[in-house]
């Protein structure tokens, strides 16, 4: 659950998957893998506290049969995980984290693998769809604090490299409400090919002082925005449904699970 990401379909599979194993007389016969779910709410201090829950527990049993967490989500909650579970020899496997920790550092983080390529690959995309369109001029829009925007140094340098002019990546604090400031310091600067890389809650504010500030597709505009947000993270009016139907039910999700006796977090 959380603010920055939800995704609660993803314990169900998880589950699938677990059963789906454990039905295989061919994979890991000897082994009966058992998921536990904790919700780590996208939040670096609620992913650290599941974990230590998991070394603290009371039945020791449990922690020596976890093998290894299957999470977390956000590329914000992985470094503190991914750096204590050396430490432990627990593996580390996140489905969606793409930021934060990058090749160039993996061997400090041993047990830490994921399943999704980092976001630093973005730049053989975005090269060559701005070469494709004939774009030479491309700005960013980034949250500040986010790991998962760490990458943009890195591609800034690889768009000089290939005779693109990258003219700036505003910042804005995760707190912030009021978009216009922003927005109006990149259509200053002339960028109308911009790169955004914030949550979702974030995008929709973007996007309405977008339209308020004549910075859309109609202006010739064109906003990248992250591939994971959910596919009406726009609908207002369905979110606020959705909202009113989650509080009318017990609360209990993903994001972290543990799989003991064989398993995964």
């Amino acid at each position: 659950t959380g603010k920055k990401y939800r995704a609660p379909e993803l314990a169900k599979v998880a589950q699938m998957a677990v059963e789906d194993v454990n039905l295989n007389s061919g994979i890991l016969s000897s082994h009966k893998l058992v998921l536990s779910i904790n919700d780590g709410k996208c939040e670096a201090d609620v992913v650290m506290k599941r974990f230590i829950d998991i070394i603290k527990t009371r039945d020791t049993s449990r922690f020596r049969s976890t093998v290894g967490m299957l999470g977390p989500a956000c590329s914000d909650t992985v470094e503190p995980i991914a750096g204590v579970s050396k430490h432990f020899r627990t593996v580390v496997i996140s489905y969606s984290a793409e930021g934060s920790i990058s090749s160039d550092n993996s061997n400090d983080y041993p047990y830490f693998f994921r399943t999704i390529a980092e976001n630093k690959q973005y730049k053989h995309a975005y090269i060559a769809t701005l070469q494709k369109l004939g774009w030479s001029k491309v700005a960013a829009l980034t949250q500040d604090g986010a790991k998962y925007s760490d990458y943009m140094s890195t591609l800034q340098d690889e768009f000089q490299n290939n005779d693109i002019e990258f003219v700036m990546n505003r910042k804005f604090p995760k707190e912030a409400t009021d978009m216009s400031m922003y927005l109006r310091d990149l259509k200053e600067r002339g960028a109308k090919i911009i790169i955004g890389e914030f949550y979702a809650s974030s995008a929709r504010l973007i996007m309405c002082e977008a339209y308020k500030s004549g910075m859309t597709q109609k202006q010739g505009y064109v906003w990248f925005l992250p591939g994971w947000f959910d596919d009406r993270w726009y609908d207002i009016d369905w979110l606020r449904r959705v909202k009113n139907k989650t509080e009318a039910l017990q609360p209990g999700n993903e994001s972290a699970s543990f799989i003991s006796n064989g398993g995964t977090i």
